[in-house]
């Protein structure tokens, strides 16, 4: 079998086992009551983003300001270790180690930038204003329409042979951000973005309680080559440094 060949039939396991990772999370917290009627469906995206955050744990969530993940991320390059921290105000910092050098990306209000090994820090226009974006998407402030995001249903998508409600949110332009969520238990299937005319698909799994808030631990991204994260551990509303953020000097500086 060639390294393509393998590297589609990896991407396909991963994610088989993201859906068979958020069908015991159904079964699991479905209560006996469990709406079936179409009548008894959310009819506003108010509705189903209030079951949605009913289902991650709703007043954790509310309350949820950092987020830190020691992970792993396998991808058409191979295997390799990472960090990920990001908070509610949309400060991210990523990094990976490759053969020994580590990628850093970080953006947040004062800039982006990112740096390979001991270079020099490159300018990434745009990647603050995504970062703020996808924070709001992922602590969830965007769905409820807040921080200047408007949220509306947007019909149904089948994705992994499951039918989901899409909430879409938007920032005033042409990018798109829409939640998949399972109308009866509230549970998230994947996030689908679409910045600068291209689209990218999210999907979640694996999740876990941590400090009152459901998690995920699997993540496959469908963006041309599939790209998963195995999380490892995750550490929710520890301060995070300024020097996580802080752009290196350049050199001689």
């Amino acid at each position: 079998m060639g390294a393509q060949a393998r590297r589609r039939r990896a991407a396909s396991l991963a994610a088989l086992a993201l859906c068979l990772a958020a069908g015991p999370a159904v079964a699991q917290i479905a209560p006996d009551n469990a709406p079936t009627d179409a009548a008894s469906l959310p009819h506003t995206a108010r509705e189903l983003v209030d079951r949605y955050f009913a289902w991650r744990g709703a007043m954790a969530l509310e309350q949820l300001q950092t987020i830190h993940e020691r992970l792993f991320v396998d991808g058409p390059g191979g295997r390799h270790p990472g960090d990920l921290w990001m908070d509610r105000d949309g400060r991210l910092r990523r990094e990976t180690v490759s053969g020994g050098a580590r990628h850093v990306e970080v953006a947040g209000p004062e800039g982006a930038w990112t740096r390979d090994g001991d270079g020099p820090a490159q300018d990434s226009p745009g990647a603050a204003e995504r970062a703020r974006r996808y924070a709001r998407l992922v602590f969830g402030d965007a769905l409820k329409g807040r921080e200047g995001a408007s949220a509306e249903l947007a019909g149904t998508a089948d994705v992994e042979d499951h039918t989901w409600q899409v909430v879409r949110v938007g920032f005033g332009d042409a990018d798109a951000y829409e939640a998949l969520i399972d109308p009866r238990s509230g549970v998230l299937c994947c996030f689908r973005i679409t910045e600068a005319g291209v689209t990218r698909t999210e999907l979640f799994g694996d999740w876990r309680l941590v400090a009152g808030v459901r998690m995920p631990f699997a993540q496959l991204t469908r963006a041309g080559a599939d790209v998963s994260v195995t999380v490892g551990a995750v550490e929710l509303n520890a301060p995070l440094t300024e020097a996580l953020f802080q752009r290196p000097p350049a050199a001689g500086g």
